[in-house]
């Protein structure tokens, strides 16, 4: 079994380094502490002690400048996910709205606002569409499984296709 390390990749980079930092961090750390660790108070009016003490206080940029870093490559993976994940809900909307005509995009757009889920009575509210415009454009949505409706009492509700859905409205 052979192992591959691709080089090319920002993420191998970035992991490589943050190891190197790890592995620096973990051999010079405890140098210092022992060097500076004091066996007696000097009598000369500057107490080991304190020097250690103040030596923490140095350190204490180098700590903030370590989580910046570390939040940095954190922000830097998720950051390319969430582009990924905004690249691909923005290909399936451009997919889908370009099958729809004027009045379809119309409704789809009032169905999204309404978090994926509306009244068909709602609906036909919507300036330029009546209730038998609305009820041909939900059918030739439906038809198309762009949309569900199901019945509640007198009305109906009308979702997005779980798969249109999951892909259109964030969590």
């Amino acid at each position: 079994m052979e192992l591959k390390i691709d080089f090319s990749s920002k993420k191998t980079i970035a992991g490589l380094i943050a190891l190197v930092c790890v592995i620096a961090i973990i051999a010079y750390l405890p140098a210092i502490l022992i060097s500076t660790n004091p066996q007696a108070c000097t009598v000369d009016g500057v107490c080991e002690h304190e020097q250690r003490l103040n030596l923490l206080i140095d350190l204490v940029p180098v700590f903030v400048l370590a989580g910046i870093v570390i939040g940095a490559v954190i922000f830097f993976f998720m950051s390319s996910k969430l582009d990924n994940k905004q690249k691909e809900i923005n290909k399936v909307t451009e997919t889908l709205v370009q099958f729809l005509n004027r009045d379809e995009k119309t409704v789809v757009q009032k169905i999204l606002e309404n978090n994926g889920k509306v009244y068909q009575s709602e609906i036909s509210r919507i300036e330029g569409i009546g209730k038998l415009k609305s009820h041909r454009i939900l059918r030739r949505l439906s038809d198309r499984k762009v949309i569900e409706i199901e019945g509640h009492g007198k009305t109906n509700i009308v979702k997005l296709a779980k798969n249109i859905q999951e892909a259109l409205i964030p969590k």
